[in-house]
């Protein structure tokens, strides 16, 4: 075997094995330290990019049901205030009916009527006063889309303008109406219960009321905005206690369709937002089977490499000590 001296190349190449062993040490250090597999884009360039945009779809699943969350709030906030609108209409009937039974004098109807009087007007304040975040929810204007999607565009939306229908459908906007005052809903009452009173008086509704008072016809059958004011409401006389009664029934009905709406867009965000963290909980298992280091394998590489660059130093040290053979032969 050759001898040299000027060129060690056991010693080189020692050196070289006990760089990269301390390189694969710095590796499993960071990987440890870090708990992740790709702490940069040198360790997997494809990797980084597929688990960010794993992260991108992760972080907006959680956004969106936080948005959803939202709109469930704003959703029970209108529909909140129109239960309570239910049970003002329901009270407004019951006091209709005791008004309408002829034990009662013209007094005794004045009373009822002071009650009914104070309940609808409580009922256009509600309309006009109920708010979620400085939006109004209940005066005809509202209508939003949320962001319930990772995505551009993956939105759902309700609107507060009308009570069933289309957007844009005239007959039953609430928007030209007033919203859910007394005359807005009044508005479009024929149009949500099918021709309203004389669809809840019956065929014989118009006789009916006809045999209470003759002057009574079809025409006073149909919904008046002004009378339903909460200043011209009258149960004053028993007929007109009856058309309040049938009015109210027609009233409620907007008012109950409306909140199954409500209901209806309620679940769907319900719905959402467990479908979208099933699929989150899905998404971040598979990012982390690609960013995520496996600490049994790396605590595993870590105690090779240790024992790799402990081995290597040993025979780096030994190499530098071969040249010194020829000093051997110099003294020979």
């Amino acid at each position: 075997m050759a001898l040299y001296v000027n060129s060690n190349i056991s010693a080189l190449n020692a050196q070289r094995q006990l760089m990269n062993s301390g390189n694969a040490l710095d590796t499993s250090f960071k990987r440890l330290s870090s708990g992740l597999r790709i702490n940069s884009a040198a360790d997997d360039a494809a990797g980084l990019q597929i688990s960010d945009r794993l992260e991108s779809q992760i972080q907006g699943l959680g956004q969106g049901n936080r948005n959803a969350n939202d709109g469930i709030s704003l959703a029970q906030t209108a529909e909140g205030a129109m239960e309570e609108m239910t049970a003002m209409l329901q009270r407004v009937r019951t006091l209709s009916q005791q008004s309408a039974n002829g034990s009662n004098t013209g007094e005794d109807r004045l009373a009822i009527q002071e009650e009914i009087r104070s309940l609808m007007g409580e009922i256009n304040r509600v309309a006009r006063d109920t708010t979620f975040g400085g939006q109004n929810l209940l005066d005809g204007s509202y209508a939003a889309s949320f962001q319930v999607g990772a995505d551009a565009v993956q939105t759902i939306g309700f609107s507060m303008r009308q009570v069933g229908g289309s957007a844009g459908d005239t007959l039953n906007s609430l928007t030209a109406n007033g919203g859910f005052t007394l005359s807005g809903m009044a508005g479009i009452a024929s149009a949500v219960v099918s021709n309203a009173l004389t669809a809840i008086l019956g065929a014989a509704g118009v006789s009916g009321l006809s045999a209470i008072n003759s002057d009574i016809t079809l025409a006073d059958i149909a919904f008046s905005a002004a009378s339903l004011q909460a200043t011209a409401i009258s149960v004053s006389t028993q007929q007109n206690a009856q058309l309040v009664m049938a009015s109210i029934d027609s009233l409620i009905a907007v008012v109950d369709k409306k909140r199954a709406e409500l209901g209806a867009v309620q679940n769907r965000f319900q719905a959402t937002i467990r479908n979208q963290t099933n699929i989150a909980e899905n998404l971040s298992g598979a990012k982390s089977r690609i960013k995520d280091a496996d600490f049994a394998a790396e605590t595993a590489m870590l105690t090779r490499n240790q024992i790799l660059q402990q081995a290597t130093t040993t025979i780096l040290a030994q190499a530098n000590q071969r040249p010194q053979s020829a000093l051997s032969l110099l003294q020979g």
